[in-house]
């Protein structure tokens, strides 16, 4: 059944992303005469300096066709002209007109029926400029009909994205309230991955007209490397709900944000735009192997409501970097996918957290619940379904702290314990008082080497924190008893050797 409805899933996502290609490559096919250009158009042309590219070529006039349709200019400034005449203009220099698509209306005392007419399109750009699909003839009611239905798919739909998006950390930001510390990480980095998204659209959008080139050039040194940190805050979330803290600790996750800051600084601070296509190649390669370790740790530990959008991602990221490596014209849907990726994790986590919440409140009024902790107590157990590993920890010198303060503040180190557990674990997996300072942990799907480091993190941090650490022992979870035995024997055995070492350092 797993498999069965995990492959449906990955098709609809193939087939989705299949078919929004194919929409979008169907209101962008030329849908009259096409202009016949002396030089192949350039999709995108870098520049190392602010400049303008000329391209000519020639059309016929049929008496009925005098529109041109351009379905997406990439320049600060385009002007057109029909033999030998101004006849339109775009732009202001200061922004880019790439979003839009242009119908250029030419007068028809201009355009000659029986020979061919000639066109000049000057493209003004800072850092590229292009053209994507193929520039054609229509007449003005057919344009206006077509150019409203790539504004709908480009322009519109990236509108409901941005409020999409702001509606999605509205709700993060409702669900961090009542979360605990490892939700909270989730809902924190999935709100700046969401934040950093929609700044990504509203620059894709409304940028046309900056107000100065200087202005625009940070827009676009931002629209290089904005999707970076989407993709990054969105790993950092996804690592956390299929990991715990295995895999991000703290030099790992300061190395992966320092990236994307690296990549905006050498973009904005550099003096030259050859580093601005540097930055740009580096972050698209960058955000590839993003996708694909995402792809890897969603399939990994069989997070099935994320199949969809990540590999709905997958899919429009292929599409898009394939379009790029081979110069085509064919419109990017990348944008898409990020989108949607953003949209479906953020609803299906806070789903997630709070179908967990409610099972854990249902566990609670059946007295399964440990009531000073909050975690689970012995009586789960035999509720638990075999196999994992079972890890039994047990806090060195608690006995002594409870004895020298109390019991109020053995609880308070018990309770502060409990929540230090919780943030370094998953969801699916199960944290059980047994017993005074006796807890134990069961890992489901999750390798005996990243169990390891799960524990040892957990143990710095305690440490840190409580100021005391705690022996443990680990098992195969195929059998209670057995595995607590063996878990018990090994980690009696780490009690033995700590002693020995603090007796050695004391001089005993």
């Amino acid at each position: 059944m797993f498999k069965t409805k995990s492959l449906l899933l990955i098709l609809l996502a193939g087939l989705l992303s299949g078919v929004l290609y194919f929409v979008l490559g169907l209101i962008n096919e030329p849908a009259g005469p096409i202009i016949q250009w002396d030089a192949q158009i350039g999709k995108y042309i870098e520049l190392t300096k602010p400049s303008k590219v000329t391209l000519n070529g020639t059309f016929e006039y049929d008496g009925i066709n005098n529109c041109i349709v351009f379905q997406k200019v990439l320049a600060t400034k385009f002007e057109v002209y029909v033999n030998g005449v101004l006849t339109a203009s775009f732009g202001d220099g200061s922004g880019n007109l790439w979003p839009r698509a242009l119908i250029v209306r030419v007068p028809k005392v201009l355009l000659y029926p029986e020979r061919p007419n000639r066109i000049t399109v000057v493209l003004h750009g800072l850092v590229g400029v292009g053209l994507y699909g193929k520039p054609y003839l229509a007449t003005y009611e057919y344009a206006i009909q077509r150019v409203g239905l790539i504004d709908l798919f480009r322009d519109k739909i990236t509108i409901a994205g941005i409020g999409a998006t702001a509606l999605i950390i509205y709700l993060l930001l409702i669900a961090y309230q009542s979360a605990n510390e490892r939700e909270k990480r989730v809902y924190l980095y999935l709100v700046v991955a969401s934040a950093f998204m929609i700044a990504s659209l509203v620059q894709f959008t409304y940028r046309e007209s900056s107000g100065s080139p200087e202005l625009y050039l940070l827009f676009e040194e931002f629209a290089v490397t904005g999707p970076v940190f989407v993709l990054t805050y969105l790993f950092f979330a996804i690592l956390i709900i299929s990991t715990g803290n295995a895999w991000l600790n703290k030099k790992f996750e300061y190395i992966l944000k320092t990236i994307p800051v690296i990549l905006i600084s050498v973009a904005m601070f550099s003096t030259s735009v050859k580093y601005i296509h540097i930055a740009d190649t580096i972050s698209q390669i960058y955000s590839l192997v993003l996708m694909f370790i995402i792809l890897y740790f969603i399939f990994k530990h069989k997070l099935i409501e994320f199949y969809f959008p990540v590999v709905f991602l997958y899919f429009t990221g292929i599409q898009t970097f394939y379009v790029l490596a081979t110069n085509q014209t064919n419109e990017l849907t990348i944008h898409y996918g990020r989108f949607v990726f953003l949209v479906f994790v953020g609803t299906a986590t806070i789903r997630k957290f709070k179908d967990l919440s409610i099972s854990h409140e249902k566990l609670k009024k059946e007295n399964l619940i440990d009531h000073l902790t909050g975690v689970y107590n012995r009586k789960v157990i035999d509720l638990i379904p075999r196999g994992g590993t079972f890890v039994l920890l047990d806090l060195d010198g608690f006995k002594v702290l409870n004895d020298k303060y109390g019991h109020i503040f053995g609880d308070s180190v018990l309770k502060k314990f409990a929540e230090i557990v919780k943030s370094h674990i998953r969801s699916q997996d199960y944290f059980i008082r047994l017993g005074g300072d006796e807890f134990c942990l069961i890992f489901k799907s999750v390798k005996e080497n990243d169990v390891l480091k799960i524990i040892n993190r957990l143990y710095n941090d305690c440490r840190n924190v409580l100021g005391i650490g705690f022996s443990y022992g680990y098992a195969q979870f195929e059998d209670f008893d057995k595995a607590y035995e063996e878990a018990d024997k090994k980690m009696y055995e780490q009690k033995i050797y700590k002693y020995s070492q603090n007796s050695k350092k004391s001089g005993l």
